[in-house]
């Protein structure tokens, strides 16, 4: 069961599977939103993860009349069965005990090019989620922004760069890391694109090294990608800085 903290005069909560995916919808009631910002979950997470983020982010954003929905869609997979995490899903599989020996020693760097398998089929079951609902929901023209948390922010990275179906014109990345990096490079220069990036790093990041931040943050400025980078000090999580930094981004959006 999801709770909602938002005033529901002025806010509504929907919960459907748009595309494949069981998601929730948390927008503006009697007005078509300014933004649609797409969050992902990391690996291992509730599908229903970063609602909060959202009751958190919108009281950081400007007053006035234009506010953005929130889509928050839930990974295909299902832990459950396969390592024996009821609740928990993924947009593919992770070998954790092989990730966390060479995050030990801070040698992520064979991960620079790494193509997960099923990372293609996450991002289409992506796709057909925020189509079904901007045609669900008619709207079509509402500028796009893509977001994540870890495994979520390296899809909404790898989406961003390689669809061919959306066009976000913003990026949140929250702890992600570098992968991909010949596909990436390979797609950004046969259709390039821009959009504006948030991201942050804990530099106390046990899981996914800041190394693997700073890599992805050097990786996205070789693009020419106006980015905004930011660390903080902890662990493997979303700081306030990280709320601050993504809601200053969507502030940027809503005011033009």
């Amino acid at each position: 069961m999801v709770c909602m903290k938002f005033n529901p005069e002025s806010w509504y909560l929907e919960r459907k599977v748009w595309g494949k995916l069981d998601s929730i919808l948390i927008a503006p009631r009697g007005k078509i939103p300014a933004a649609l910002v797409v969050l992902c979950h990391g690996f291992g997470a509730p599908g229903t993860d970063l609602v909060p983020l959202a009751e958190e982010i919108v009281p950081l954003l400007p007053e006035g009349e234009s506010f953005p929905a929130f889509l928050i869609p839930a990974a295909p997979m299902d832990l459950e069965d396969s390592h024996g995490m009821p609740g928990a899903r993924a947009w593919w599989l992770i070998n954790m005990a092989k990730l966390a020996e060479l995050s030990a020693v801070d040698n992520l760097d064979a991960l620079r090019n790494e193509i997960p398998p099923g990372i293609d089929e996450a991002r289409g079951a992506l796709e057909d989620c925020i189509e079904a609902c901007l045609s669900d929901k008619e709207w079509s023209a509402t500028p796009l922004v893509l977001g994540g948390f870890s495994q979520g922010a390296m899809l909404s990275v790898d989406t961003s760069i390689r669809s061919k179906r959306i066009s976000p014109i913003a990026l949140i990345v929250w702890s992600g890391a570098l992968i991909c990096e010949s596909s990436w490079k390979q797609a950004f220069e046969i259709r390039p694109r821009s959009f504006q990036v948030f991201q942050s790093h804990g530099r106390q990041d046990m899981i996914l090294p800041v190394s693997t931040g700073r890599s992805l943050q050097g990786f996205l400025r070789e693009l020419a990608l106006p980015i905004e980078y930011s660390e903080f000090y902890g662990p493997h999580t979303i700081a306030t800085e990280s709320l601050e930094g993504a809601a200053k981004l969507l502030a940027k959006i809503l005011q033009k």
